[in-house]
């Protein structure tokens, strides 16, 4: 029988479990990471994230992120950030980490209690979408920044059928084959650079109680839509704020940073 040791950490309400895997035996395989993942059965999580040696020499590590259907991601926002704290408690300090995943290498660093990764440029942006659901005409926007996200605004997030919603636009046929993840944002009133959001996951298949680069592709959405400028700060649907930085210029993002804590909750063995 196999012992695995394993952390538990949690970014502004998304919640991982996290693997060494640096040895490179961990048995991947959908099923034990979706028994891993189910609240009830399992640890509990959104997603299992591994360490992994990196073959890059621009790279000091490996991140893998699976969400809790047992499929693995491109990337996860929170998730780095767990990471990078996971990976300061293992006593792997640095300044700065260079993180490779599955398209990109981002660099982080943990600047006093946060962690701040560096997001990179959104792809394949795509604006004032028209949808249509149910019998309401939507206008939506889609930008790429490490996962997919469509963007929504609303005067009021609470008054979106998430439910049935969500999963249209995860579906549709606009983002086939492998779908995409959905925010709907609103602006918090007299708070000009302050937003609120809720985002439906991809893989998870439901609401999560925060989304890092969700947030992130709201910021930058917000900012064409509302006309404001960088700083943008998110609240999560835990209530808890995650702060993103960017440059714009000729209608292009850049420099694009994702800020916010990272929390240790509990670490334990698991056998099989």
């Amino acid at each position: 029988m196999k012992q695995w040791s394993f952390a538990k950490y949690v970014g502004c309400g998304n919640d991982f479990i996290l693997f060494d895997n640096r040895q490179r035996d961990f048995p991947l395989c959908p099923p034990l990471i979706q028994q891993l993942c189910q609240r009830q059965l399992g640890i509990g999580a959104d997603g299992l994230i591994l360490l992994e040696n990196t073959t890059k020499l621009e790279a000091d590590f490996r991140f893998r992120i699976f969400n809790s259907d047992g499929c693995e991601a491109e990337m996860c926002g929170n998730g780095i950030r767990c990471f990078v704290k996971w990976l300061t408690n293992l006593g792997l300090h640095q300044a700065s980490y260079r993180i490779e995943t599955m398209q990109n290498i981002l660099k982080a660093s943990q600047i006093e209690q946060n962690i701040c990764v560096e997001m990179g440029s959104p792809r394949n942006i795509q604006w004032d979408i028209p949808l249509r659901f149910d019998d309401q005409f939507l206008r939506v926007h889609y930008l790429n920044i490490g996962v997919p996200h469509v963007i929504l605004f609303t005067e009021n997030i609470e008054d979106i059928n998430f439910l049935d919603l969500g999963p249209y636009i995860r579906n549709h046929s606009l983002w086939s084959p492998r779908g995409t993840n959905v925010t709907v944002v609103q602006k918090k009133e007299g708070q000009r650079q302050r937003l609120k959001v809720r985002t439906y996951e991809r893989g998870i298949e439901g609401e999560t109680l925060a989304c890092g680069t969700g947030a992130t592709a709201a910021a930058l959405a917000a900012a064409r839509h509302y006309q404001i400028s960088s700083p943008v700060c998110v609240e999560t649907r835990l209530g808890e704020e995650l702060k993103i930085e960017f440059t714009c210029e000729n209608q292009k993002f850049s420099q694009v940073t994702l800020t916010g804590a990272a929390k240790y909750m509990f670490e334990g063995k698991i056998f099989f």
